[in-house]
């Protein structure tokens, strides 16, 4: 069993959202966490024992670059009722060959808790060194947001979410 843990400053997620004038995207860097897996080999993993995995970002990390934008998502989000988003892995499944797993998870964000599930690929690079790259579309409302609308512009609900994690092994 080999144990991960996220490098803050090399981990980032980008929310895409589209609008009526427009695409907007978030980013954020310094997601924490880990996971455990099982190494299948030097580049494989035996998904089927992962065990343990958890993220959590802080939401106020989130920025377009516009700060009319930023303080409209932070006050929809309600940042300083809920200031993390986190996730929590439930279950994994290969999916093909290669390195590529569905994984089912409970995701609370908003202080709504659901199960979603999405697909991710993971990497090794370097020895003791972990990649996992995934992406999925995301309707805001299941989680009790409404879309943001700043003056003329409304943000369209369903928003595509990715994840760029590097992880080291501890030990």
């Amino acid at each position: 069993m080999a144990r991960f843990r996220l490098v803050p400053e090399r981990s980032s997620l980008a929310i895409d959202a589209r609008s009526n004038v427009g695409p907007i995207r978030w980013e954020a860097t310094g997601l924490q966490g880990g996971f455990e897996l099982v190494e299948g080999g030097p580049e494989t993993v035996d998904a089927r024992k992962a065990r343990w995995a958890e993220l959590e970002l802080p939401v106020d990390s989130l920025s377009s670059g516009n700060p009319l934008y930023d303080a409209e998502l932070m006050r929809r989000i309600d940042a300083r009722t809920y200031p993390t988003a986190q996730v929590v892995l439930r279950h994994v499944d290969p999916v093909g060959t290669g390195n590529r797993y569905q994984l089912q998870g409970d995701l609370t964000f908003h202080g709504v808790t659901r199960l979603l599930t999405g697909t991710v690929e993971i990497a090794f690079p370097a020895s003791g060194v972990a990649l996992v790259y995934g992406e999925k579309v995301i309707d805001i409302r299941d989680f009790d947001v409404p879309s943001p609308a700043v003056l003329m512009l409304k943000i369209l609900p369903d928003v595509r979410v990715r994840m760029s994690l590097e992880a080291e092994r501890e030990g």
